[in-house]
């Protein structure tokens, strides 16, 4: 098949599987008014695929790279730079295009390249062999994915091996000749219950007593034994929303709970190699930060384009003050952006696979999370109150106070009414509202906390250099 058809990817979702959501199960999520926007927005990336724009499809379409078939370039293993820097590009035109992002194939393959990664580090063919193999299953049947990294954890202060039950960390119960049995639950997965597979990695370092928790593997998302408990969100425009012409793109992130479902031995990437199990993590993570930033500068642009157009609604955009916070919102993307693109022009090579720059995209991470608070009190300071208090689509079509709208909530001469207020609509989306509060969060917590981004950049940052030039510059030691 190679490519596949939007239409052919919504059928591909009506499989029987276990999908929860406000307390009801959903037997066609294709239908459902939350997770069909899921649907919708990962159906458009299949578009893309199919565009009639030559420079869109040859972006979004790659040469298998053995038999030159057409094949989504999700699913062409990094090998140098140039295909790092093509990872971001279709990220970011995905989101310029259709306006969001059809998270998953990334996300997905930032798993399969870590276990590529990590197998060819043990040295252990088998391994080697069913990665290869499900990607070519992945390239032949254009399948959506979703990563399934996180563990609900439990107790945090306490080790896998320490919890009160085993099943606070995905862990294998049995294995027989068939496969692997595995039980317990990842959370935070975003587009999980729109995938089609399901690929698990480790969340984390285990022990030499927890090698039941060190295992990886991928699994079609309606095995038997697999249960999604999503998250509720919004649902297609509502006529009290001032809206551009184009459909609502938003993700739904679920628990998937495995309770003893069966893995079978050749879709298994690590099961027991403890050792590695900090490895296959790491890899994930710098592979997943790398896509988190990609995806961040488009995102940021429109917000601190929100900040530049409130300026000139306001009247505001000559003003100093103004202009100093604006010089910080354009300071902190293109710090984002210089970054990002950075990450990819240096990668560390494992074997013939390219990783982003591990220091590089940690500190890209870290970058966006520790000051977007700041960044979006900007975008509300430059906004002003009327971000929280603004009158609504249905307010301003009511003929009996239409006209009062119209008289009162204009701004610079320059701009009518309703631009003004079609822009505070799309400031507030992202600085004053339900979805902006989940961002937030989202922003300090997903691709991993702040805290693990300085490790990563404590591990990789070259603090001996700095150390033996700070003392040949005290007299310390000569150079030599």
């Amino acid at each position: 098949m190679g490519i596949r058809t939007a239409d052919e990817y919504r059928q591909s979702l009506r499989d029987s599987r276990r999908v929860y959501i406000r307390g009801q199960k959903v037997d066609d999520i294709t239908k459902h008014p939350i997770l069909g926007v899921t649907v919708d927005t990962i159906a458009a990336g299949y578009e893309l695929t199919a565009s009639k724009d030559p420079a869109v499809r040859d972006l979004f379409v790659a040469p298998h790279p053995e038999t030159g078939e057409p094949v989504n370039r999700y699913f062409i293993t990094p090998k140098n730079r140039e295909d790092l820097a093509n990872r971001t590009k279709m990220i970011q035109r995905s989101i310029e295009i259709i306006g969001g992002l059809p998270f998953g194939k990334d996300i997905g393959t930032d798993c399969l390249n870590a276990a590529f990664v990590v197998a060819g580090q043990m040295g252990k063919k088998q391994y080697q062999e069913n990665a290869a193999n499900f990607l070519e299953h992945l390239r032949k049947n254009d399948l959506h994915t979703c990563g399934a990294v996180t563990c609900v954890k439990g107790d945090r202060s306490k080790e896998p091996s320490q919890q009160k039950h085993p099943d606070y960390y995905m862990h294998v119960v049995d294995k027989n000749k068939e496969g692997i049995v595995v039980k317990g639950a990842k959370i935070h997965i975003t587009s999980a219950p729109a995938a089609n597979e399901i690929i698990v990695v480790p969340t984390r370092q285990m022990r030499e007593d927890e090698g039941d928790y060190a295992v990886s593997f991928a699994i079609p998302a309606n095995t038997k034994g697999i249960t999604f408990i999503c998250r509720s969100g919004r649902g297609v425009w509502s006529d009290h929303e001032f809206h551009a012409d184009r459909p609502v793109r938003e993700l739904t992130e679920a628990m998937i709970v495995f309770d003893n479902v069966l893995v079978p031995w050749e879709r298994v990437f690590m099961c027991g190699e403890w050792q590695y199990s900090m490895l296959i993590a790491y890899t994930f993570a710098t592979f997943h930060r790398f896509t988190a930033i990609s995806y961040k500068v488009p995102a940021v642009e429109v917000m601190a384009g929100c900040a530049v157009a409130m300026a000139k609604y306001n009247g505001l955009d000559k003003v100093g003050h103004i202009r100093d916070k604006l010089a910080d919102i354009a300071a902190y993307v293109e710090t984002l952006r210089a970054l990002t693109n950075a990450a990819a022009n240096d990668p560390v090579m494992y074997g013939d696979i390219a990783v982003p720059n591990p220091l590089i995209a940690n500190m890209a991470k870290l970058h966006f999370a520790s000051k977007y608070h700041a960044f979006m009190e900007l975008i509300q300071d430059i906004g002003g109150g009327i971000l929280a208090t603004a009158p609504d689509k249905k307010d301003w079509d009511n003929p009996d106070i239409h006209d009062y709208l119209e008289h009162y909530l204009g701004g610079s001469d320059k701009y009518s009414t309703l631009d003004r207020l079609k822009m505070i609509h799309e400031a507030m989306r992202h600085v004053c509202s339900h979805e902006s509060a989940f961002h937030e969060v989202t922003t300090v917590h997903a691709e991993g906390s702040m805290a693990a981004q300085k490790m990563m950049i404590l591990v990789e940052s070259p603090l001996k250099r700095y150390e033996m030039m700070a003392k040949t510059a005290a007299g310390i030691i000569s150079i030599e």
